[in-house]
């Protein structure tokens, strides 16, 4: 296997061919980092004991070490290619480009050497020659095409399902997935530790359900949130900013919460289109049936919880909550990006959501 791919596709089946020459692990997941390590050595050490990589930190390497190390066959490990991993390894790279060009351009090599870096500009000479014969792995959240820079969550959903299963052993819905991706700003190694979690409350069967994600992801911070989201669709603002109040001064920053917020927030807006969209076609709307549309579960009451606060709401507020959250999230990531004002944001969403004010009221 040569040239450059998404760590996804690289964990997705066994290797055809045993990888030599120089393997680059870049980007900003060092979970997913980690993870393309440890495949790459037990893909070439197989179930051999003895067999290692040879581990040097940037701090400590010198190019004359790692290449030592891998022109010597091990002792032990069998006949496999000799593993060397330099981690952190930009300096190492910098200080040793053209070095690494030169054992790039080699006719044949013995052995594989992975430079786990956080930064590999594609517009480079050695990009170019690794990609050309060696392995490249981006290490990135998946987007949603080569040139795009926006998030592809649902390759990530589906990955975390995969993973559930396979490495934790139980079910977990794709929507489940999605969720655990919201409430841990898609932080991979935060979502691991919580499959990890969540695989201790599967029931016999091996499911865990929607609300139990709720409950046992990000822990009491996040049920705080959930209640305080709820208590403000049901109009009930004082409730609503008293949870709010607990959770910044518990030193939760008013930008970390939104997205928990903006997520369960739009489900309403969105079941509020579709009902348009029924009667702009002349159909009888069908509340619940938009309701579980838009996002929420049979289960656990959601549709009857969630039409009781569409209905609060009023037409008028739920079908303007999305331009609503765009006006907080600009707000949050500019003008109001300190905590002092950014809680100002999230206090006066929740306000315009209360009962006291009504639905034709609010500007």
């Amino acid at each position: 296997m040569t040239g450059t791919i998404h760590v996804f596709d690289l964990l997705d089946k066994p290797l055809a061919q045993v990888p030599t020459g120089v393997c680059a692990v870049f980007g900003s997941e060092r979970f997913l980092k980690k993870l393309t390590v440890d495949f790459l050595v037990h893909s070439i050490g197989g179930d051999d004991e003895d067999f290692a990589a040879s581990q040097f930190d940037s701090e400590n390497a010198t190019w004359a070490d790692v290449h030592d190390e891998l022109s010597t066959r091990s002792l032990f490990g069998g006949d496999g290619p000799k593993v060397v991993v330099v981690d952190h390894a930009d300096k190492f790279v910098t200080d040793n480009r053209e070095r690494i060009e030169d054992y790039t351009d080699g006719p044949s090599h013995s052995g594989l050497l992975i430079l786990i870096v956080d930064s590999w500009a594609s517009n480079t000479r050695l990009y170019k020659k690794v990609d050309k014969s060696g392995l490249q792995v981006r290490c990135d959240p998946p987007t949603k095409s080569a040139r795009s820079k926006q998030r592809d969550d649902m390759q990530t959903a589906v990955w975390l399902v995969a993973r559930a299963g396979t490495v934790y052993e139980f079910q977990l819905p794709v929507s489940g997935a999605q969720l655990v991706i919201e409430l841990t700003d898609c932080e991979f190694g935060r979502m691991d530790q919580e499959l990890q979690k969540l695989a201790l409350y599967a029931d016999k069967k091996g499911n865990v359900t929607q609300e139990t994600i709720k409950k046992v992801v990000g822990g009491w911070r996040t049920r705080t949130m959930w209640e305080a989201i709820d208590a403000a669709a049901d109009g009930e603002a004082g409730r609503a900013l008293e949870l709010l109040d607990q959770l910044l001064r518990s030193g939760e920053h008013p930008l970390a919460l939104y997205g928990q917020l903006s997520w369960s927030l739009r489900r309403y807006a969105t079941a509020t289109e579709i009902v348009m969209r029924q009667l702009r076609n002349k159909r009888k709307p069908n509340l619940p049936s938009a309701i579980q549309e838009a996002g929420f579960r049979v289960w656990g009451g959601e549709i009857d919880a969630a039409q009781s606060r569409i209905r609060q709401l009023g037409r008028d507020r739920a079908g303007r909550m999305l331009d609503w959250l765009l006006e907080a999230d600009l707000q949050l990531k500019r003008t109001h990006s300190k905590e002092n004002r950014g809680r100002l944001v999230l206090e006066k969403l929740f306000v315009k959501m209360a009962k006291e004010l009504g639905p034709q009221t609010v500007g």
